[in-house]
């Protein structure tokens, strides 16, 4: 990375500048150990067709 300032800085000045931009540039961060995806697979959650029509239509049930 190049800088250029005008005028030039301080040494002071140029070390709290790069302690600036060194705390603000993105680093790369190290990654915990991976788990198992989780199951995405889709699942019933009822089975309303067993119920009675009657039943059925009260909403919402449970």
């Amino acid at each position: 990375m190049n800088i250029t300032m005008s005028p030039t800085p301080t040494d002071e000045e140029t070390a709290v500048i790069v302690a600036a931009i060194e705390a603000l540039w993105p680093r790369a961060a190290a990654l915990g150990p991976v788990s198992e995806p989780r199951n995405t697979s889709w699942r019933f959650s009822s089975r309303s067709w067993v119920q009675p029509t009657p039943i059925r239509r009260l909403r919402p049930w449970r």
